[in-house]
């Protein structure tokens, strides 16, 4: 039996320690807040809980593995119900409604506005590439440099940028659904790696998928989880410094005390004292601008991404609650007027939050600057028992990213021999 400390209470700190629990692991949590959950629980504000980010997921196997290899089956406890799809709004007020899940019923939807279907053989290119980065990098703890050989270079087509995928379509709109997430996200598209848009082949082979209770929920299950499998849980305890014998890690430094570790999974979005500072710039979050619209307003969809200049997406965020995501310093609702869907007379009542309040709530990931971004990521090539997972890691801050970083973690650790 080792003895696991996990620094950091967010999802990736609640998977991680409900893994290494179920594999015979005597594991502490550390939570410097005072509940855990993280930004699963999104932001308060109005009288309501506000999700920041879109609280759906794809990659629904990633979530069922996690339950299903710490205790009882997802199914068993929570639902988890598939979505219809996302509505796109672009420049000249047409709009695509895009299933997610099916490559039938995408190109039905592509060729009835364009008259043509160029996305569903752009997306089709994706297939090779995925099964390359899952195999590589994301099943298992990714070693870095060693594994990007010559062919999988000739696959991935690395220092190909996201720039460049303008060109591969005819209609600027259907670039538009490529080219703008990055964007919203913060990513240069001069400077990010075109295979980063295997995402929308992912969108399109699982679906996206919606928890039962929200993100809230799934932390609330997440936290049972943790006591089913008698995980030590101290809140109000933040690590602050690791401990080591030569390379191996021998223990947790904390606000408070000293921890004893074989093994130690930095979830937290700081990072331990004597360790040097990533080489790369994070990212700069989105503004969130949070409405409550009288019910006579016009009707949204769940996931509306607007492709205007520049591009903002909104959320539902509970009955007549929306989160608008945007980057532009105009008021996001004329913006939204111009295009056709003018909320402001229905607007009851509004918070904004700002990038730099934002950034007090957690890590939003790296800045892309080319390829070999992906090799300075903390948690490539862990070595001597610390490993990270987390928005601020390896291969990234999605849930499913997540999901598998931790679930690579667990295996790379493995399980105590009976």
């Amino acid at each position: 039996m080792a003895n696991v400390v996990v620094v950091g209470g967010g999802f990736a700190g609640l998977s991680a320690a409900a893994r290494l629990a179920k594999l015979r692991h005597e594991v502490i949590l550390l939570e410097s807040s005072s509940r855990l959950g993280g930004r699963l629980h999104g932001h308060e504000a109005n009288g309501h809980r506000w999700p920041l980010e879109l609280d759906t997921v794809t990659l629904p196997g990633v979530f069922r593995d996690l339950f299903r290899k710490s205790g009882r089956p997802i199914d068993r406890v929570m639902g988890l119900e598939k979505t219809s799809g996302r509505r796109h709004l672009f420049a000249d007020r047409s709009v695509l409604d895009l299933p997610l899940g099916n490559r039938g019923d995408q190109h039905e939807a592509v060729a009835g506005l364009f008259g043509q279907d160029e996305w569903s053989p752009w997306v089709d290119r994706f297939a090779e590439p995925w099964n390359l980065i899952r195999t590589m990098a994301l099943d298992e703890v990714f070693p870095g440099r060693p594994a990007v050989t010559r062919p999988v270079r000739k696959t991935l087509r690395p220092r190909r940028t996201v720039a460049a995928l303008d060109r591969d379509f005819a209609d600027e709109r259907l670039a538009s659904i490529v080219l703008d997430p990055f964007r919203l996200g913060g990513q240069d598209r001069r400077t990010t790696p075109a295979f980063l848009a295997v995402t929308h082949y992912l969108e399109r082979s699982f679906g996206r998928w919606r928890f039962e209770g929200g993100l809230p929920g799934l932390a609330a299950a997440l936290e049972k989880r943790l006591t089913e499998r008698r995980v030590t849980v101290e809140l109000g305890e933040s690590g602050v410094e690791i401990v080591r014998d030569g390379h191996r890690v021998t223990g947790v430094v904390t606000d408070r005390r000293t921890v004893p570790a074989d093994v130690v999974v930095w979830c937290a979005p700081t990072r331990p004292a004597s360790l040097p500072r990533v080489r790369m710039l994070p990212v700069i979050p989105a503004s969130r601008t949070l409405v409550t619209l009288s019910p006579d307003a016009p009707a949204i969809a769940d996931d509306l991404l607007v492709h205007s200049d520049p591009p903002m997406r909104l959320f539902a965020a509970g009955e007549d609650r929306w989160t608008i995501e945007h980057h532009s310093g105009e008021d996001p609702l004329q913006a939204l007027a111009r295009l056709g869907l003018d909320l402001r007379r229905h607007v009851t009542a509004r918070t904004t939050l700002t990038p730099s309040e934002l950034v007090t709530l957690g890590h939003w990931g790296w800045a892309w600057n080319g390829w070999t971004t992906a090799f300075d990521l903390p948690g490539v090539a862990p070595t001597g028992g610390l490993y990270f997972a987390g928005a601020h890691a390896h291969p990234g801050g999605t849930l499913e990213a997540i999901g598998m970083a931790t679930a690579a973690i667990a295996g790379d650790v493995g399980a105590v021999a009976r």
